[in-house]
């Protein structure tokens, strides 16, 4: 079988052809530019659609003064001295945030900041692509630009 193989890839070399012997298959979607931005709005509408749930959970959290000062009290100290047998241990008091409130308050933020680089990332794309602009798109790209299957074609 390998010998097979190397007979037509001599072939292909000797017709000035080049072979990758790894060849794997790359698919790419030629979209116009009127196309793109159209999968671009629906993608732009799925993540402010998450946007909103997630605000709502931090304005919910900020509307808790108490909790509130405690994170932001609680994320002045640098995270490693807790884990510092020669540091002196933090004690925190019965209405102070725990560990996993401050984590999750964390992880919520961080969330809504990456959702918000990605919404100025997509309305940037749509500012400026023409829409008689024609692209060939790699998969990862058509999934990231909003792309859906249409499950209801003939």
């Amino acid at each position: 079988m390998a010998g097979s193989r190397r007979c037509g890839q001599d072939e292909a070399e000797h017709r000035g052809i080049e072979v990758d012997v790894k060849m794997a298959i790359q698919l790419t979607f030629r979209k116009t530019g009127k196309e793109i931005k159209a999968g671009l709005q629906n993608r732009i509408a799925r993540l402010k659609s998450r946007l909103e749930r997630r605000n709502a959970s931090l304005e919910l959290f900020m509307r808790d003064e108490l909790k509130l000062r405690s994170y932001l009290i609680r994320s002045s100290q640098h995270p490693w001295s807790e884990h510092n047998p020669n540091a002196q241990r933090s004690l925190f008091g019965p209405n102070e945030i725990s560990s996993e409130e401050k984590e999750e308050i964390a992880q919520l933020c961080r969330r809504i900041f990456e959702i918000e680089q990605e919404l100025h990332r997509l309305n940037l794309i749509v500012t400026h692509l023409q829409d008689d602009q024609t692209f060939d798109l790699p998969f990862a790209d058509l999934v990231a630009y909003g792309f859906e299957t249409n499950l209801d074609a003939d």
